[in-house]
């Protein structure tokens, strides 16, 4: 399917950095569905749109597709990633992986005052969830998760788990749209939030494996819901 230029208003970037406003607004039309899996991706057409050169829009594309939201083949095509489960499973595996490293390496930092910022996010959570706000329940979702990551004080965390998220995220708007299957996040985060109470780090650490191990199994049962 072609990009449709008309329907991309007030989309133009006045702000300084161009480079990364460019960036962010691809990356936000991909991960939002708003370019739409296999979506052709046309430079000149892009930059005309956003109101800049083709550079910076030549950029974004590399660096997007490095991170696996567009594919291209030399001097033929270039196409907003499709949607791969399989390879869905293994990013949902990693970044379960790393953020238990996260939170082995935050433990020992965990305070009261951390836990009730915890239980603030999720809180917040549940209201989206109520109501049927599905990017603000992901937000929060990425938020509650990142005070483990950025806790822990590992710089390389964020750099290597924030792309892989990305491409979740995009999985997640895409799958529930509708804010369906998702009612087991807020509980699923309570119940880590009570064995960091009872300083508890195994407990913790397979709290965050099973939030993610469900999220991708929602995923999964929908697709084949959907293919019956």
């Amino acid at each position: 399917m072609e990009l449709q230029l008309e329907n991309a208003r007030n989309a133009k970037i006045n702000r300084t950095f161009i480079k990364d406003e460019v960036y962010d607004k691809l990356s936000n039309w991909i991960i939002t569905g708003y370019l739409e899996p296999e979506t052709k991706i046309n430079i000149n057409d892009l930059s005309i749109s956003l109101g800049t050169s083709r550079t910076p829009v030549r950029e974004a594309i590399l660096k997007l597709e490095n991170e696996g939201l567009i594919i291209s083949k030399a001097n033929r095509w270039t196409i907003v990633a499709p949607i791969d489960l399989d390879s869905s499973y293994y990013t949902y595996s990693v970044v379960a992986s790393l953020e238990m490293l996260a939170l082995e390496q935050s433990f020992d930092k965990i305070d009261e005052i951390f836990i009730k910022d915890l239980e603030k996010i999720n809180a917040k959570l549940d209201l989206a969830y109520k109501k049927s706000d599905t990017m603000e329940l992901l937000n929060c979702d990425n938020e509650f998760h990142d005070k483990f990551i950025y806790l822990s004080g590992n710089p390389e965390l964020p750099a290597i788990i924030h792309p892989l998220k990305k491409k979740i995220q995009r999985v997640e708007l895409s799958f529930f749209k509708d804010n369906d299957g998702k009612s087991n996040t807020f509980k699923e985060h309570r119940k880590l939030i009570e064995a960091l109470k009872n300083k508890d780090l195994e407990l913790a650490k397979l709290c965050i494996k099973a939030n993610w191990d469900n999220s991708i199994s929602l995923v999964i049962e929908k697709q084949k819901n959907k293919n019956k």
